[in-house]
């Protein structure tokens, strides 16, 4: 992705069932993917969109992006001003619009108090979750399994769950599950939703001291403040990892079935189901990458260039990187303009 030529530093990148968000540090998005699903939020004569085109500002009001997540045929995004906007396929809620196709960007309804924030967003395959800056989680689409809550259904449009016993700070989606996450310090967690693959049964009682989470549809990764890796779920193709991390890890993306993780040395290792390269070389004739983990090391993304983010999708993998040379070269010119003001 180096030779695109991005006006800022991605901050993350989010991939659906046939399409691709990336959201910049300047709260920019750009999409790219199938239009016959209308998820990329863009009006193109085109059923497709090979390179990665921006979705001007004007579609959200003028608005720059603070978060975005993408199920299997739609698009979420929340404003700087928190608004929230949706677009794409919705045929069990996943637009929270009370509708099933939503071409452009339109904006959901409010519906939390004025005075809190949206602090975070994630999508599974079928459901969107937002977390508010009280605590409060509301969510909406496919909760047939109840990963949105009582009563287990389709939910149209945003719905609160209730009786969840801490504040939460942040939510990652399985396919069938939602997995609400506490403070650090504290270590509350709930997974809400069908027990498949001993989801909630094998999670441990206490998570204190993560630093970072992910799911992919069947598993959970977790990532302590120490670098430790834990994983649990489902694990027919390695999904979970091997038993033993061989490195610290500082970032961990989830795929549908797959995972990356970023370790201190700079070096990408992924593992899981591979069968379509997004763990690299290095499959079992099942296509999988399972009880060890395939190493990307720097060199293979350029000459001199330092990872700097990890993100995964449905059998999808993406890293991007920063050339040293030319970070060094801005961070000298700063600290010069710095002195001489």
């Amino acid at each position: 992705m180096e030779g695109h030529g991005w006006p800022s530093s991605i901050r993350t990148i989010r991939g659906g069932g046939s399409h691709t968000l990336v959201l910049l540090d300047s709260g920019e998005l750009y999409t790219s993917g199938s239009l016959s699903n209308q998820t990329i939020g863009l009006n193109l004569s085109t059923t497709s969109r090979s390179k990665f085109c921006q979705v001007p500002s004007t579609a959200f009001g003028g608005s720059k992006i603070k978060f975005c997540s993408a199920t299997w045929e739609a698009s979420v995004v929340v404003t700087a001003d928190d608004e929230i906007y949706a677009f794409g396929i919705g045929s069990k809620g996943e637009l929270g619009l009370c509708k099933e196709t939503q071409s452009l960007p339109q904006k959901l309804d409010r519906f939390w108090p004025q005075e809190e924030q949206i602090i975070d967003l994630s999508s599974g395959m079928s459901h969107t979750i937002v977390v508010l800056s009280n605590g409060d989680v509301y969510g909406w689409g496919n909760g047939r399994k109840g990963q949105l809550g009582e009563p287990a259904e389709i939910v149209w449009k945003p719905r609160q769950i209730q009786n969840v016993a801490f504040k939460v700070v942040r939510a990652v989606c399985g396919r069938e599950f939602s997995y609400l996450i506490g403070d650090s310090k504290h270590g509350h967690h709930t997974i809400i939703g069908l027990d498949k693959y001993d989801i909630r049964s094998a999670a441990p009682a206490s998570l204190s001291g993560w630093r970072n989470v992910g799911a992919s549809w069947g598993s959970i990764f977790v990532v302590t403040g120490s670098g430790n890796f834990l994983a649990w779920g489902r694990n027919d193709h390695g999904q979970t990892g091997p038993e033993r991390c061989p490195e610290t890890f500082v970032q961990i993306a989830a795929g549908s079935e797959h995972g990356l993780a970023l370790t201190k040395d700079g070096n990408v290792v992924a593992w899981g189901w591979g069968e379509h390269g997004n763990c690299g070389p290095g499959v079992d004739s099942q296509g999988d990458v399972k009880g060890w983990w395939n190493s990307l090391h720097p060199y293979r993304f350029g000459k001199g260039s330092k990872v700097s983010g990890i993100a995964a999708g449905c059998a999808t993998s993406f890293v991007w990187a920063v050339d040293v040379n030319d970070q060094l070269s801005r961070d000298s010119n700063e600290n010069e303009l710095g002195e001489l003001t």
